[in-house]
């Protein structure tokens, strides 16, 4: 097989085999679990070295961390649940970026070349594409009849250029952090747009044409990862060509309309904003190519199956991001803002972020199987490039190596910030589906906490993994250490914040440096996700979202 479980598994610290009893009974209801803090640390401490230069995604780091987790999985005594009868799923990836001296932009004849009035973007489905047709004004492109608000209603773009304002309603969507970020998303406008059978799509900016040749020379040019087509069907196979334009060029679009460019964002801007809409007296050309070079990089998969007759065919999916940002260089290359505090040390570890979710989810398995077999199944994925833009989660949760209906939950795990004592976890999701309940009680047990989205404005929910899932339809939590904790040192800033500020995606994000990391933290963290995921593993309902939730009823179909 491609990816070779090597002699890393000679390095495994943790790497003790478990000898146990497949048929044992599930684990009584007073169980408490008692991860090892010492096997947190022996995981962390690999795959945080220098030795992996960061784990960025593509790279021989992040090939032996796969090899690595893989081997652990072997010696755990997990299935192989990836391609082809081992621990690796592939993820066909691409590096692209814009091809500057082939793109260009034309309106009523006149020709824009890259970088000037327009910014062409990159299309990782459709290569090379020549769009052509007839503009029409949609707002800012949101469709969500839940909130009886759709700026496509009563306008007919199949075969048209949509031209969309940035941002969302804010009127619509005020108070609902998580639907406005879904509907803020460059993908779900563009997605919408191909629904209703637009070609292509102008984005209107505030930028001068200083800052749109800024962007072009510097951060537009630089390479990006995407995946390719092999993942699937996505907005960008009928929405070919897209172009972000100036603040000037924006204004050109209205000239002759109904309103002009100032009117329509006094309008939508006003104290009871209205939202114009309507078609614009202009053609436009978008011509794109994009220069890509394609790779593969494994996500690890390893499943425990389940004893119960009925329910083991049935699988709940535990994952966390493998993958790191590597060297401040590279990241910088590739767009990044990441910088050195000592020049000397480059690498970005990510011992938090996250070989602390690896760890982490590794050690809930070893205690799944020391304590008996769930009832339902239970797939561990370790995920490629979560930093390229949750690109491993979307092409297992799009592609599964395990068959997609049987997926009932996902239980992700995301830098969990075990770097003080903390007294709270926040389960993102819980208020969407019955795992809400679930994750309560597990808490509970242990004298934690769950506590409501402190960062309600940042939209975490959905910014990791877990979401690729809920597109699914698969009712999903994404568990984080909370903001509040007995430890004094959380006022003098070395708590969740004092990490992000401080430590998140730099090198200092390592162990025997600066950063404190403690590893009985990571053990009570892992005790309440084992909790958890065993108690969605043996109970005798589904998993299921609730009535009201937005996601389920948008992404859950019929799935009961």
């Amino acid at each position: 097989m491609k990816y070779l479980i090597t002699a890393i598994a000679g390095l495994a610290l943790a790497g003790c085999s478990v000898e146990t009893d497949n048929t044992t009974d599930t684990a009584d209801a007073a169980f408490m679990p008692n991860v090892s803090a010492t096997n947190i640390e022996a995981h962390i401490r690999f795959l945080a070295s220098d030795y992996l230069a960061g784990r960025d995604a593509g790279t021989d780091g992040y090939e032996i961390a796969a090899n690595y987790v893989a081997a652990q999985m072997r010696l755990l005594g997990l299935e192989p649940a990836g391609d082809d009868g081992t621990y690796f799923a592939d993820v066909p990836m691409q590096e692209v970026r814009p091809d500057a001296d082939y793109n260009q932009f034309t309106l009523d004849g006149e020709t824009f070349a890259h970088g000037t009035g327009a910014f062409i973007g990159t299309n990782p489905s459709v290569l090379e594409a020549e769009v052509a047709g007839e503009l029409v004004f949609v707002g800012h492109g949101v469709s969500a009849a839940n909130r009886g608000h759709d700026d496509y209603d009563g306008l007919d773009v199949d075969g048209r250029i949509v031209v969309v304002m940035g941002g969302v309603p804010e009127n619509v969507f005020e108070g609902l952090s998580e639907e406005r970020a879904h509907h803020n998303s460059g993908t779900t406008k563009r997605n919408v747009a191909a629904a209703h059978g637009a070609i292509g799509m102008i984005s209107i900016t505030g930028w001068t044409q200083e800052r749109l040749t800024d962007f072009a020379a510097g951060f537009g040019s630089r390479p990006s990862v995407r995946l390719t087509a092999a993942t699937g069907p996505s907005g960008y196979d009928t929405v070919q060509a897209s172009a972000n334009v100036t603040a000037e060029l924006a204004a050109r679009l209205f000239e002759g309309a109904d309103m002009s460019l100032e009117d329509v964002q006094a309008a939508m801007s006003a104290d009871e904003p209205t939202y114009p809409r309507f078609a614009l007296p202009h053609t436009a050309t978008i011509r794109q190519r994009t220069l890509s070079d394609p790779f593969n990089d494994p996500n690890v998969v390893g499943m425990i199956r389940g004893s119960d007759p009925v329910l083991a065919d049935e699988i709940v999916v535990l994952s966390a991001h493998l993958d790191h940002i590597g060297s401040v260089t590279e990241h910088m290359r590739a767009g990044g803002s990441c910088r050195a505090t000592d020049e000397s040390d480059e690498v970005c570890n990510g011992a938090v972020d996250n070989a602390s979710g690896i760890s982490i989810m590794l050690e809930t398995a070893r205690t799944f199987l020391e304590e008996g077999t769930p009832r339902r199944s239970i797939v561990f994925v370790a995920l490629t490039a979560e930093e390229k833009g949750l690109l491993g989660s979307e092409h297992f949760a799009r592609n599964p190596s395990v068959p997609a209906e049987q997926m009932v939950a996902n239980v992700n795990l995301d830098m969990p910030v075990i770097v003080y004592d903390f007294a709270d976890v926040i389960a993102f999701g819980a208020n969407h589906s019955n795992l809400g309940p679930i994750a309560s009680r597990a808490a509970d047990r242990l004298g934690i906490m769950v506590s409501e989205d402190p960062l309600p404005e940042q939209s975490l929910f959905v910014r990791s993994d877990h979401y690729n899932f809920v597109r699914e339809g698969v009712p999903s939590l994404f568990l984080m250490t909370g903001f509040s904790s007995p430890d004094p040192r959380w006022d003098e800033g070395e708590g969740f914040m004092g990490f992000l500020t401080t430590h998140y995606h730099r090198p200092t994000d390592q162990l025997d440096g600066e950063l404190e990391v403690l590893f009985e933290q990571g053990a009570k963290f892992a005790n309440i996700n084992y909790m958890i995921a065993r108690e969605i593993a043996d109970s005798d309902v589904r998993p299921a979202w609730n009535d009201d939730s937005f996601f389920g009823n948008l992404f859950g179909g019929d799935a009961e």
